[in-house]
């Protein structure tokens, strides 16, 4: 994989419509980054990720093409995923090629001259901070010899939370924070280096409304929220939440208003979470101590899901209609004539988008792709799966 000159035409074309969709739908700014010594590239960016938009909210930043480092799923769209690849040949992370590979094309596109963007949660945060990410970043930090921008996307997670359908107008900017030289990357230890990468593109949302007095305004602001907050705060229930416009109830009696500072509201209740950073964190630890407590074997069960199967990384066949049912042990599908079973430590468990169910069998090296209605929650699958392998990470 190299830079090609088709990319820099397409970029230089699009990015002004682009400038424009990404503000009136957004409300987003990009600071244009300018090198102190006028180094052109390449670089290796490394962000935060707030929504699935965010390569095209980074680009507002920068005068040359980017390359993004992309999960599987954007190649199995059975047209977009041909324009895309001819537009901006996304390096491919998926199941089916290792990392060596994809760090393998990553250091040829640098060497071509290339741009390389990673947002480095791996995953679109679900409650406002940053989502477990590997440390294992820093070798890759290490390998590049380019020098490395820190990104962080302040605002996009209130603008467009991942669990909510609706965007709110209010106010989301990108930029530059912080440039690591090779050298300054050779002189500090792995910790060290970690910690600075961390520092630099974690954004907190909630302080930078309150800082900037900014209201985020639209319709249905708490919709959807079930299809990844599954525990009651009030009455510590699992999948009892109902939500509607604005507001969140529980058969307990708890409902919660969320307002356009991007908080909630408690109207009725004994105990709630006026902002998800602080709920999400309470119902991961909620969630751990019930799998550890229960002696019931089976956690959670779905029933209507849609199963696909993604064959070769570019397409998905359908398998047909199941009861997804998650036990301590195992996960299984139920169809009208087949059932799936997959050992939990064989399992690696995904969220796509706001709640597309994404399993991989490691044994059968089979990936399997579940759709079911916009307020299903697909998320407590993979936090009781990432507990049940050993913990779940904050």
């Amino acid at each position: 994989m190299r830079k090609r000159f088709r990319h820099q035409v397409v970029f230089f074309l699009l990015r002004p419509l682009f400038r424009i969709f990404v503000y009136f739908k957004f409300s987003y700014k990009g600071k244009r980054y300018k090198s102190d010594k006028g180094y052109k590239g390449p670089y290796l960016i490394l962000s935060n990720h707030a929504l699935a938009m965010d390569p095209f909210l980074m680009a507002m930043s920068f005068k040359m093409p980017i390359y993004y480092v992309a999960s599987d799923m954007i190649f199995s769209i059975p047209f977009w995923s041909k324009v895309i690849k001819y537009l901006v040949s996304p390096i491919p992370k998926t199941k089916y090629r290792s990392d060596i590979e994809t760090i393998r094309d990553l250091l040829k596109l640098l060497k071509s001259g290339g741009s390389v963007a990673i947002f480095i949660e791996g995953n679109a945060t679900f409650h406002g901070d940053l989502m477990p990410i590997e440390k294992s970043i820093v070798k890759l930090v290490r390998l590049v010899k380019v020098p490395i921008l820190l990104y962080r996307i302040d605002g996009a997670y209130l603008t467009k939370p991942r669990w909510s359908s609706s965007v709110r107008r209010g106010k989301a900017v990108g930029a530059v924070t912080h440039t690591l030289t090779p050298a300054m990357v050779k002189a500090m230890d792995d910790d060290t280096l970690f910690d600075t990468i961390i520092k630099y593109i974690r954004a907190d949302d909630y302080a930078f409304q309150k800082k900037h007095h900014l209201s985020y305004k639209g319709k249905r602001l708490a919709e959807d929220i079930e299809s990844a907050y599954f525990y009651c705060p009030s009455c510590h229930a699992f999948n009892t939440l109902e939500s509607t416009g604005d507001t969140v109830t529980c058969p307990c009696g708890l409902k919660l208003v969320y307002n356009t500072n991007g908080r909630f509201e408690m109207i009725a209740g004994n105990h709630y979470f006026d902002k998800t950073t602080d709920w999400y964190k309470a119902q991961v630890e909620a969630l751990a101590e019930h799998i550890d407590t229960t002696k019931q074997q089976l956690l959670f069960t779905d029933d209507h899901e849609a199963v696909l199967e993604v064959l070769h990384s570019t397409l998905k066949e359908p398998i047909g209609q199941a009861t997804l049912k998650l036990y301590k042990t195992h996960v299984e599908m139920i169809f009208e004539n087949l059932e799936v079973a997959i050992e939990i430590k064989n399992v690696q468990a995904s969220v796509q988008q706001k709640n597309k169910l994404i399993l991989y069998d490691k044994s059968s090296k089979r990936t399997f792709y579940l759709l079911n209605h916009k307020k299903r929650n697909a998320l407590k699958y993979v936090l009781a799966i990432e507990h049940l392998k050993g913990g779940i990470r904050l």
